[in-house]
């Protein structure tokens, strides 16, 4: 518990109407004092007795932030106790911000109360929220405790996802790709793969009624997608080709074509300069993991484009590669021309300012409309390939 500016200044006048009294002999003086510090002695008894029996819930929508998409924090609180709460003034910090400060109204016992306020997202990474802390006062302003509800909590925001046509990518030299075309021919899209057990939102024509049976537990047929394509997603994390802004629409870029690629059913792999490992996608799931990184990844002063390409190669090669990078250098014309000997079809995203792009580059420089540039650049790129 604290003074407030009143406070203090009621406590000064106070000690000086005493005094002045003392010295002068003045019973009006003394009285005056008096009535000062009864006042403050009110102030101190209610706030350090007015106790808070609150249940507090920060809740983050939507479950999965994204940068520069609106967002918010709900605080749900619970007053437990019988009596009501006083006013309070309830203080979110927010990491990069002064803090959320909201005063709440009295809430009855054994009631609930809700608020909220807008999270900031300008950038992906992690943002921490919280503590949180609550701060009630008396009825004349005179004093001030502070309650500690709740520990921070570190959110992730995660990249800006544009909406970008389905890529539907070549099979090219990949083996694999062109087995599963087959297969997908063949089968119609309904091949089965496994069996799991039934989950709510599951269709009841997928139910296998006879392992159900053996199991008395519904279990359904798990049919495994099958992908007709290769796409191969290579995110350069040169820091001499961006600055702050390129590469954060580098990173949404990367993220978004891999999107793309998921909903047209092919394969899917993402790599990145300054790295020796790949990530071949299979699932939702690892597609998520994907989203998770990227919402952390950085630049590196390390990495190598063409290393990139040349170990892409190596591990095997065919169908689509989309190339993600800064501006243009002499790596990117180099690693474009040695790609080309590898995949079907090379895109490169350009997401820099640049005055002599490639043939075929598509801008991502925040001056155009990705979205356009990469449902053009696509489809000629289909139309060339099928003849039309």
């Amino acid at each position: 518990m604290r003074l407030t500016k009143a406070g203090i200044g009621l406590t000064i006048v106070g000690v000086a109407c005493f005094v002045i009294g003392r010295l002068f002999g003045t019973l009006e003086m003394f009285l005056l004092g008096a009535m000062c510090l009864s006042a403050l002695l009110f102030a101190v008894l209610y706030t350090s007795t007015a106790g808070l029996d609150l249940a507090v819930s920060r809740t983050a929508s939507p479950l999965r932030l994204r940068a520069g998409a609106p967002a918010r924090i709900d605080l749900g609180l619970r007053n437990e106790g019988k009596r009501s709460t006083p006013v309070l003034e309830v203080s979110d910090q927010v990491q990069g911000t002064s803090a959320a400060v909201l005063m709440l109204a009295p809430i009855k016992g054994q009631s609930d109360a809700q608020i909220a306020y807008r999270l900031p997202t300008r950038r992906r990474g992690r943002l921490v929220v919280g503590p949180l802390d609550l701060t009630l006062g008396d009825p004349l302003g005179l004093t001030r405790s502070r309650v500690r509800a709740s520990q921070d909590v570190t959110l992730t925001v995660h990249a800006e996802l544009i909406e970008l046509p389905t890529l539907h990518a070549t099979a090219g030299h990949d083996p694999t790709a062109e087995q599963q075309r087959k297969r997908a021919l063949a089968s119609g899209g309904d091949e089965f793969f496994a069996l799991r057990p039934y989950v709510v939102g599951d269709e009841l024509r997928r139910v296998d009624w006879r392992a159900t049976a053996r199991t008395d537990d519904l279990v359904v047929r798990q049919e495994e997608r099958p992908r007709t394509g290769r796409v191969t997603v290579l995110l350069d994390r040169r820091s001499d080709v961006y600055d702050e802004e390129g590469f954060e629409r580098a990173v949404s870029a990367a993220l978004s074509v891999l999107f793309a690629a998921w909903k047209s059913d092919d394969s899917l792999r993402f790599v990145t300069s300054g790295t020796s490992t790949f990530a071949d996608i299979r699932s939702r799931a690892e597609l998520d993991a994907i989203d998770e990184q990227l919402a952390t990844i950085n630049r590196s002063d390390r990495a190598s484009l063409l290393t990139a390409i040349d170990e892409l190669s190596r591990v095997g090669h065919g169908g689509t590669l989309v190339i993600v990078t800064g501006t243009t250098t002499s790596d990117l014309a180099a690693g474009i021309e040695r790609s080309r000997r590898s995949f079907g079809t090379v895109h490169a995203v350009l997401c820099m300012p640049t005055e002599h792009p490639p043939a075929g580059a598509i801008p991502h420089d925040g001056t155009v409309d990705f979205a356009e540039h990469w449902a053009k650049a696509t489809i000629d790129t289909t139309k060339l390939r099928t003849g039309g």
